[in-house]
């Protein structure tokens, strides 16, 4: 009998601290089984990495079935007020399409939006002895007893059942796992963060307030802007219901992002990359220089969208892979981070319910990259906003 089915509890070494990885981290916690999380970055906010996501039914129950109760209870109540229609416009605001979203239904797994450090912030609650910041991942071998060894820059080793890349697009675990995996780029997309004051607020037409929108131009490039508004700051919102947690305050901001088609080169500081979006939308409707001029400059940041190519199974017995790491993803239609959630809710419970390792990690697997791989099918049939770039920058990484 292979030794690492009879090893209880097992230990479990997880490479990636962002969403995925924190909230597998959770639920392993709360089911008594040994975890671990290394984090190249130095802190959660140690670089831009965008500052809102949708979670929808999948990743609200997901976190549900990870989080104990405060704190899942904490992510509904630090959530960003809600879209009330859905409009896409010319450079001019002219609608060309719009409809109203009817409220999300009442429910314990209801859809939400939430800003990206706030769900980091929840998911690190409790977990000062599990996460190891400036860890970042170097390599593993397998060990003579079925285990895995794993390596860390900061001369760290830590040997495990099961060791999990988290570790996104990038992940240095993919490539050594399955280095023949290929990323595909679609499209380059300049984000930014302007803070809402009540100045700004009366200049912006209503077509761009609270609503999930799209602004496209006659050359391709496009501009969407998403209000983010909290009903409360959320340190306070923590201290009323999950004193525990040390939560951020963000002001109310436009998170927008600027899809620009051929771009020949791409800048790359801050200062560069708000000048560029600002150049785009200069002779278009004012209101969207208005929202992009304010900006918080050292908060801009570039970002490639990249679809990843289906994979087959691999045979290492005792490493595996979980969210954008394996099946990254165009964020159009929203579903990176849910299906990266419900995957982790995924491996969590077939680790914590008996089943011997190597079951438990085939059936993952198994059932991961079957759904994974459609969602990346489908975010494909939407890309993020329209470009006229193909699918056909196709690379390993």
């Amino acid at each position: 009998m292979n030794p690492t089915s009879e090893r209880i509890p097992l230990h479990v070494i997880v490479v990636g601290g962002g969403i995925a990885g924190l909230c597998l981290a959770q639920g392993l916690r709360a089911s008594g089984i040994n975890v671990q999380v290394h984090e190249r970055d130095d802190s959660p906010a140690a670089r831009p990495q965008g500052y809102r996501l949708t979670i929808k039914e999948t990743g609200a129950r997901a976190l549900r079935e990870c989080l104990p109760d405060d704190l899942y209870r904490l992510c509904r109540a630090t959530a960003i007020r809600t879209a009330t229609r859905m409009i896409f416009m010319d450079e001019r605001l002219r609608p060309k399409f719009q409809r109203p979203i009817p409220p999300s239904p009442d429910g314990d797994d209801a859809p939400f939006g939430i800003n990206r450090l706030t769900l980091r912030e929840i998911l690190l609650t409790g977990l000062d002895d599990v996460v190891r910041f400036g860890s970042a991942f170097e390599r593993y071998e397998p060990t003579s007893d079925g285990r895995v060894r794993a390596f860390f820059s900061d001369g760290t080793e830590a040997v495990g059942d099961l060791l999990v890349g988290a570790d996104g697009t990038g992940s240095a675990v993919r490539r050594l796992l399955v280095p023949d995996a290929v990323i595909d780029e679609l499209d380059w997309a300049v984000w930014g963060r302007t803070p809402i004051t009540p100045a700004l607020l009366d200049r912006v037409p209503p077509e761009l307030i609270d609503s999930f929108n799209r602004v496209t131009g006659p050359d391709g490039a496009a501009i969407s802007v998403a209000t983010c508004r909290t009903a409360e700051p959320p340190s306070r919102t923590a201290a009323r219901i999950a004193p525990r947690a040390r939560l951020s305050d963000i002001p109310d901001y436009f998170s927008w992002t600027v899809t620009i088609p051929d771009v020949d080169e791409r800048p790359t500081s801050p200062r560069d990359l708000h000048l560029l979006a600002a150049r785009v939308v200069e002779t278009w409707h004012p209101a969207l220089a208005e929202i992009i001029a304010p900006a918080d400059v050292p908060a801009t940041f570039g970002v490639t969208i990249t679809s990843a190519r289906p994979v087959r199974l691999w045979r290492e017995p005792a490493v595996t892979l979980l969210g954008d790491a394996i099946h990254t993803m165009s964020p159009g239609r929203g579903d990176g981070a849910n299906v990266a959630l419900r995957h982790a809710a995924l491996l969590c419970r077939l680790l914590a319910d008996g089943t011997p390792l190597p079951g438990a990690k085939r059936e993952y697997e198994t059932r991961m990259l079957r759904d994974g791989f459609a969602a990346v099918e489908r975010s494909r049939e939407m890309p993020f906003l329209p470009s006229r770039h193909s699918a056909t920058k196709g690379r390993a990484r």
